[in-house]
């Protein structure tokens, strides 16, 4: 096998020095589209996950809660519920910004969104230009900038954006490494792969492309290689380890347990009946040439696996479909995902377009047709999850406001809005987020009476028994009956729950 056939080995010499105008045009574009709505609320499509990883950073950010619990105002067990999921590193860095400079953690948490993103299509372009050259990494760098997916979460309160981040990180650094005098890039693809794993364990399918670039390598170094996945491993196993063993049933952690990896893999064991569903595959046609790719560029991905070496990235996209088939109900309930399968799905697009540059050799005004089109196709569906709030959320920050004016910052508060704990995070106030379908609603209230909750607040169509105090437009704010005097309950330290009267 020569050099140039052997997967994830550099085609041709690049550096970062004299990128082409189109490489800073793509990344100003790329920050630009994402700018367009940072300081807009947390809500509408996935408004949950925004809120859970804002929770976490504010409570990080105020000391509220340690640095290695990520920790919600939803009160579970006497304290703030734990989410222990994922360790989630870009909302720690967040927290970070956020306490360092002040101003909006809404918009902090969406500018680091848009950094990793903006970060991945520079990293895209550069790891394809020096493999394929600059035609194929300006394609592949557009789909990872312009996919609808890529634009909708790539400015939200997230962790995927850094996940796509992190993978081109590690697959650029480890390329690099595999060149003769480069050991430094192995560090680097170390410490990357160690905050890939720890941000989503799912990830570890990433060491089957790394695993096949390594084996096709110089011998000496595959263990070098095995000596840094060991060591990047490392972070994870503690703190997964850490979880399984305490959040588990009967686990010191496990009465605060909001949602944990244990609760995780149940919901989602292997083998899924979704795999043996016609409909499950036919949504993943839908949303490859829908959100994710857009029909043109699942055309052009198609296109790719004419070009005569694209079996170098088999591994990876091998990896993307096993990632699918151990999570079908992931991907099937939420589109979200096709962002971390996105990366090698770009690359061979731009793949497909060398191909069809070479073979069709298409015009200057055709090219710009054919981006624009792409570019219509891509705001066709992402421009109404992306940048508008939906008329149901709309009285969410309004209702959130007239709920501080009434309670003190440690005083649990009840909010009911859809079944979504967004309208609690904007109270800033510790409390419970219900559903208005949830049955005995009434004695879930008198629960939430006895902990120390005198308001409730209700954004859209729903009623309940209790005195109105004050409402406005698509909300209103009840007193709980027998609460008048204030029942102190202090929730906001870690693991305190002090009762005064």
């Amino acid at each position: 096998m020569s050099r140039a056939e052997q997967p994830f080995l550099p085609a041709q010499p690049a550096t970062l020095r004299h990128l082409p105008a189109v490489f800073w045009g793509l990344l100003a574009a790329t920050a630009a589209v994402r700018m367009i709505g940072i300081a807009r609320p947390l809500l509408g499509p996935f408004a949950t996950k925004n809120v859970v990883y804002a929770m976490i950073a504010r409570n990080w950010a105020r000391g509220d809660a340690p640095i290695w619990l990520p920790t919600l105002d939803l009160l579970r067990g006497g304290g703030g519920g734990l989410h222990l999921v994922e360790y989630p590193v870009s909302a720690c860095l967040t927290a970070g910004l956020w306490r360092l400079f002040g101003g909006s953690l809404d918009v902090w948490g969406r500018a680091t969104a848009v950094a990793f993103s903006t970060a991945s299509v520079a990293l895209m372009f550069v790891y394809v230009r020096r493999r394929h050259g600059p035609q194929a990494a300006t394609a592949a760098a557009i789909v990872l900038a312009f996919a609808p997916v890529s634009i909708i979460y790539g400015q939200s309160f997230m962790l995927e954006a850094s996940v796509v981040f992190f993978t081109l990180a590690v697959l650029y650094a480890l390329d690099r490494w595999l060149e003769p005098g480069r050991g430094g890039w192995l560090v680097v693809a170390t410490f990357c792969l160690a905050l890939l794993l720890l941000t989503k364990i799912y990830m570890l399918v990433i060491l089957l492309p790394a695993a096949w670039a390594v084996w096709c390598s110089q011998r000496k170094r595959r263990g070098l290689a095995l000596a840094a996945v060991a060591v990047a491993l490392l972070p994870a196993a503690v703190w997964y380890g850490y979880v399984l063993s305490e959040a588990s049933a009967g686990g010191s952690l496990s009465p605060r347990v909001y949602y944990s990896v244990v609760q995780s893999m149940e919901a989602h064991r292997s083998p899924h009946l979704l795999l043996g569903s016609a409909d499950f595959y036919c949504q993943v046609l839908d949303d490859l040439s829908g959100v994710a790719l857009t029909p043109i560029g699942l055309a052009l991905l198609l296109a790719g696996l004419l070009y005569r070496r694209w079996w170098q990235y088999a591994p990876w996209l091998a990896a993307m479909v096993l990632l699918v088939a151990a999570l079908p109900r992931k991907f099937h309930e939420a589109n979200y995902y096709y962002l971390v399968v996105l990366p090698p799905l770009a690359v061979m697009v731009g793949l497909g377009w060398d191909v069809l540059r070479e073979r069709v050799r298409p015009g200057r005004l055709t090219v710009v047709v054919v981006v624009a089109v792409a570019l219509l196709f891509a705001a066709r569906y992402s421009v109404k999850p992306a940048f508008v709030t939906p008329p149901e959320d709309r009285a969410v920050v309004a209702a959130a406001r007239a709920v501080r004016q009434l309670t003190a910052e440690d005083e649990p508060v009840v909010t009911i809005h859809g079944t979504a704990p967004d309208l609690l995070y904007y109270c800033d106030r510790p409390g419970w987020a219900l559903d208005a379908t949830t049955p005995k609603l009434a004695d879930a209230l008198e629960s939430c009476r006895r902990q120390g909750a005198r308001y409730v607040v209700v954004v859209g169509d729903v009623s309940i028994r209790a005195e109105l105090v004050t409402k406005g437009d698509g909300f209103r704010v009840y007193r709980l009956a027998g609460t008048r005097r204030r029942a102190r309950r202090t929730y906001r330290k870690w693991g305190q729950t002090d009762v005064s009267h």
